[in-house]
């Protein structure tokens, strides 16, 4: 019996001793105070970042069409051949045109001819019946048919004309060609596309917007321009927003905006048809800021600790908009009061804190 019983007091000075250290830890641990660091308060801007991509386009391509109809006789130039302002772009065959405007001419003589003689013989008329009986009434002469015939004839001549003095095909403007649609032999109507030719003197892109993002995006807003392809970031600015949203293809479900961006700036590494990516920076407004790491949460409430007298006391805040590194404050606390930083996440309200 003696043996059991100091076992029992062995055991239960051990406990009593465990009970003791783990209470002199804690008294110690309460009087530790935590290292932290602080940051204040600080108005800025939370920038928000918009990516898209597009193809790039010259700033300015014109289709050139057929002044006249005809047989291409030859096509003078190819696809992506420089050209400049007056050089032959094609020639087309009209041998036959000069005769048939002399046989056109000849047939509009002949009907003057006859409206003449028919103006003649009425009048002939006219002065025979005056003298057979000064009172009959002469029938008008009508020459509306004669002058149909007539302005159908000159009509036909302008046509031929026109047709011989565009016979050759010229270039109304320095570019590149992009397209040409046309070969010999080939017969092409008046008001035919022959051809598109580009001005790489200034560069645009276009691109679609997402219905979220074309409501912070607005005509004038810088760009910077990248791709795979060109090896410089070009910077530009968007000078049109669709008033409309349309399905890019029936199988999207979403509608987009179509937006065009001018770069400011061209280099020979652009070329149009680059796939490109243009980055939007949005404007904001100046707002009340503090990293991240500084702010903490209990479920949906958000808070800070700010330091009095050594302690860490919790202060609810209402926060906003945030970034990657920075969260805005609403409400809570003002500009330029000091808020822990780092260390934040190990605190509790009425720790002490020491600072570096």
């Amino acid at each position: 019996m003696i043996i059991l019983f100091k076992k029992k007091w062995f055991w239960g000075a051990i406990l009593g001793l465990g009970i003791i250290a783990l209470v002199l830890a804690n008294m110690t641990n309460m009087n530790r105070a935590v290292s932290v660091k602080t940051t204040e308060v600080f108005e800025g801007l939370i920038t928000e970042q918009i990516y898209t991509s597009g193809k790039l386009e010259a700033g300015n391509s014109t289709d050139i069409y057929s002044p006249t109809t005809g047989v291409v006789e030859k096509v003078e130039v190819k696809q992506g051949d420089t050209i400049k302002q007056g050089q032959v772009l094609m020639t087309l065959q009209i041998d036959d045109v000069k005769e048939q405007i002399e046989k056109e001419r000849l047939s509009l003589e002949m009907i003057e001819l006859e409206r003449r003689d028919a103006k003649k013989q009425h009048f002939d008329m006219f002065k025979q019946q005056m003298t057979e009986d000064p009172s009959a009434e002469v029938e008008e002469l009508d020459l509306s048919s004669f002058d149909l015939r007539i302005q159908n004839s000159k009509l036909t001549i302008a046509s031929l004309e026109k047709r011989l003095n565009n016979r050759v095909v010229y270039a109304e403007e320095d570019g590149v060609l992009t397209q040409v649609l046309v070969d010999p032999g080939q017969m092409i109507a008046e008001g035919g596309q022959i051809a598109t030719v580009v001005d790489l003197s200034s560069y645009k892109v276009k691109a679609n917007l997402n219905e979220l993002d074309a409501g912070k995006v607005s005509e004038g807003l810088q760009a910077i321009i990248t791709g795979d392809s060109i090896e410089e970031s070009y910077e530009g600015k968007v000078s049109y927003m669709s008033p409309i949203a349309i399905l890019a293809d029936q199988t999207s479900k979403d509608a987009s905006v179509e937006m065009t961006v001018e770069l400011s700036r061209t280099s020979p590494e652009l070329r149009p048809g680059y796939n490109v990516t243009i980055e939007l920076e949005i404007p904001d407004k100046e707002r009340m800021l503090l990293p991240l790491d500084a702010v903490q949460y209990e479920g949906e409430i958000a808070f800070v600790f700010k330091i009095q007298d050594g302690t860490a006391v919790k202060v609810e805040v209402q926060t906003g908009k945030e970034n990657e590194e920075y969260i805005e404050i609403v409400s809570g606390v003002a500009k330029g009061e000091s808020v822990v930083s780092e260390g934040a996440n190990l605190l509790k309200d009425g720790d002490k804190v020491k600072l570096p």
